[in-house]
């Protein structure tokens, strides 16, 4: 849940007294904030999403905590999230995005000229539809209002049965193209009323939204729900240095014995236990054996050029490259350094304190000795190796626990007007043994989700089609022995059959390729592998697998 601290709330005093609304020379609106709101409930998994930019937090009747797993224990691992977008126009500084309060989407598209609906009310719903609903309607001709009124007139999209393309004919034989088996959907804008949150002009973004769920015996994908935002940008002058975030408050439970972390191989900002009881919290805790959870990148805008082999494909810089987590900020949601504004908020989305201090290792990172980084605790709590909540200093002490808030943020990336990017992402949930085990099994979940997620698991399918196929035989890439290492490390890669073209390079922490390990096509079977340290400066590395549907990272540390 929220951190109030009076450091934020005299910064809010001191924002709103110096800092006036900008005059707005771009057409806002007068629109309300929406009051839609539609369950996602077709796994084990009951979420509640709302048209305003936020998730599982909304209104008087979901204050948080919208966001239950497993579904029957009613047990919360989420108190709210939320949609961020923070660039620049023309040098300008503009930026959406909120936490609790003071939302900064409204309902509905924007037209040709980047103008918001006249009545926004007008477009204040969540459609939710199911391939069940789809299945019903076959048997028995009787449509819910969802999937009579399905809005392709707005955008949503439709799975063609009619033959005539751009329109939605439900009897004659047209159907919402469903992700997963239950989908919610809606569009929201930036442009319908004023940005009172950060103070800024808005950016001209329309927001078309998929919330999509599967059920599945794989536990990985019934405990699991997916997002995706279709971002298209109708300002008059090209959106520059932009990224694309997902503020976080994550209650696990009991929202005061909580840490957090980051998995950069796996593009994955995460929350666990500090310990192996988790009691209390709002709907009480998960006990022993406490969970853990993730958000985790699926697909995200093509990043700027930045001289580096994000994807890890052997290309640097190539058309399309998606950006990587660029950083995970953990302090700056509740104001800890700096001003609590617009500048600072854009700061924290680019990896720096909110005052314009990079973030560097160790502690609070906060003008520590430490390596200079763009996400917090990006070490392996589970092994305790670098920087993380199981090793605040370098020394393997703990770090006090408490509630926490993440912000993990993808960029930087440009639209030109008219230009549309996705931003998806997915949600895993695990419990292992223990709380540490829980981290393992929640990075086998993420893993799962990404494989499922590459081989079109998710993808939009006609009733009567094998919705979930077998996933092929996966590449396996053993974890690196010994770790840390001095003089070499080995790996053993295996290589199922029917396998396709495949590169294993190890990167430092900076993303610059320095080994090569595997590169083209190997026969099936497993294959040992070396990577010699001789030439490798102490410090932390990352080994990439990567296929043509497949990417596997592994960290490893080089000491003297």
């Amino acid at each position: 849940m929220p951190l109030v601290t009076p450091r934020r709330g005299l910064c809010l005093l001191a924002l709103a007294a110096l800092v006036a609304v900008p005059a707005l020379a771009q057409t806002v609106g007068d629109c309300e904030t929406g009051r839609a709101q539609a369950d996602l409930d077709v796994n084990d998994v009951n979420a509640r999403v709302f048209n305003t930019g936020s998730l599982f937090f909304g209104n008087a009747t979901v204050a948080g905590d919208g966001y239950l797993v497993p579904k029957a224990a009613g047990l919360s691992p989420i108190f709210a999230a939320s949609l961020w977008v923070g660039g620049k126009v023309d040098g300008e500084l503009r930026l959406v995005g909120s936490t609790y309060a003071d939302f900064e989407f409204w309902p509905g598209p924007l037209d040709a000229a980047g103008n918001p609906p006249t009545d926004c009310f007008l477009y204040d719903r969540i459609y939710r539809v199911s391939r069940g609903d789809v299945a019903r309607y076959l048997d028995t001709g009787v449509a819910t209002d969802d999937l009579r009124d399905w809005p392709a007139h707005l955008g949503a999209p439709v799975l063609d049965g009619d033959g005539v393309a751009g329109n939605y004919d439900l009897a004659g034989g047209d159907e919402p193209a469903i992700s997963g088996d239950q989908m919610a959907w809606w569009v929201m804008n930036d442009r319908g009323n004023a940005h009172v949150n950060n103070l800024t002009l808005p950016l001209g973004l329309e927001v078309r939204v998929e919330v999509f769920a599967a059920a599945s015996l794989a536990l990985a994908v019934n405990q699991a729900t997916l997002y995706r935002y279709r971002i298209r940008y109708r300002g008059s002058e090209p959106l520059d240095s932009a990224y694309v975030a997902i503020f976080v408050d994550p209650d696990l439970g009991d929202p005061a014995d909580d840490y957090v972390g980051t998995d950069t191989t796996l593009h994955m900002a995460f929350t666990y236990n500090a310990d192996d009881d988790d009691a209390g919290g709002l709907n009480g805790g998960y006990g022993s054996r406490p969970p853990a959870l993730g958000f985790m990148a699926l697909r995200t805008p093509a990043r700027l050029p930045d001289g580096r082999d994000n994807d890890g494909d052997g290309e640097v810089d190539e058309a399309g490259e998606p950006s990587e987590l660029y950083a995970n900020n953990v302090f700056c949601p509740d104001g800890f350094i700096g001003p609590f504004n617009a500048l600072g908020n854009y700061r924290c989305l680019g990896g720096l304190h909110r005052d314009g201090t990079p973030v560097t290792e160790g502690g609070d990172g906060y003008m520590t000795a430490g390596d200079t980084l763009t996400t917090f605790f990006p070490g392996d709590p589970v092994t305790e190796q670098f920087w993380s909540e199981e090793n605040i200093d370098g020394t393997g002490a703990d770090d006090p626990a408490g509630d926490r808030q993440m912000w993990p943020s993808f960029g930087p990336f440009r639209l030109e007007p008219g230009e549309e990017t996705e931003f998806t992402f997915a949600i895993p949930f695990a419990r292992g043994e223990d709380r540490l085990d829980s981290i393992v099994k929640l990075r086998e979940a993420a893993r799962y989700l990404q494989r499922a997620y590459d081989f079109g698991l998710f993808e939009p399918q006609r009733l009567g089609a094998d919705f979930e196929p077998t996933l092929p035989s996966a590449f396996a890439l053993s974890r690196p022995a010994p770790n840390p290492f001095g003089a070499s490390a080995s790996f053993t890669l295996t290589v199922p059959e029917g396998a396709e073209t495949l590169r294993l390079a190890v990167y430092d922490v900076l993303g610059r390729e320095v080994a090569v390990l595997a590169d083209g096509m190997l026969a099936p079977g497993d294959h040992p592998l070396v990577l010699d340290g001789a030439r490798l400066a102490a410090g932390v590395y990352f080994v990439r697998l990567q296929t043509q549907r497949q990417t596997e990272s592994l960290k490893l540390v080089r000491i003297e």
